[in-house]
């Protein structure tokens, strides 16, 4: 993994710890299969895609998850919720870089989101001072049979249990 590829991967990290420590707020999504397409508009690099088996309890679990690695992390979490619309913000450390990111998410009931953050390193990490990413989710139906609430598959096609994973920390 390059160092821009890296970067994106902690921005993303980032707000989703946000996101998932704000879970409570956030306007449910539907059971079952998402994709999630990431892109860093303007930097001429690969969109990323990953899809997830959600449910109830899954999500429950994330939100605890991300609760955990931010209050670790994090010396301010900030939310608003108006209506389908989503904003976040906080106030992170990772090692000795401080980021501050910001993001919107509009929902479109329960099945799509569109999401814009914007995330600032101080010192700046890799040599990169920040990072704007997009995500775009989308509903794609029922969990397929050899998916289970929990599973992530990466673009790659690597597959994970977030529930797995939670139970071996």
């Amino acid at each position: 993994m390059n160092g821009v590829t890296k970067l994106g991967a902690m921005a993303l990290l980032a707000a989703t710890t946000i996101q998932l420590a704000l879970a409570d707020e956030m306007p449910s999504r539907k059971p079952g299969l998402w994709q999630v397409v990431m892109d860093r508009p303007g930097k001429n690099m690969p969109q990323h895609e990953i899809k997830s088996c959600i449910d109830a309890n899954t999500d429950a679990e994330m939100f605890k998850m991300g609760m955990a690695t931010a209050q670790g992390m994090c010396s301010r979490l900030e939310s608003h919720r108006d209506g389908d619309v989503f904003t976040t913000g906080a106030v992170c450390k990772m090692n000795e870089t401080q980021m501050t990111t910001h993001s919107v998410s509009h929902f479109t009931g329960d099945t799509a989101y569109h999401t814009d953050i914007n995330t600032r390193f101080d010192p700046p990490m890799m040599g990169k001072a920040e990072s704007v990413m997009t995500q775009d989710a989308k509903w794609m139906g029922p969990c397929p049979s050899d998916m289970q609430p929990g599973d992530i598959v990466m673009g790659n096609g690597m597959k994970m249990n977030l529930k797995s994973m939670a139970a071996e920390k």
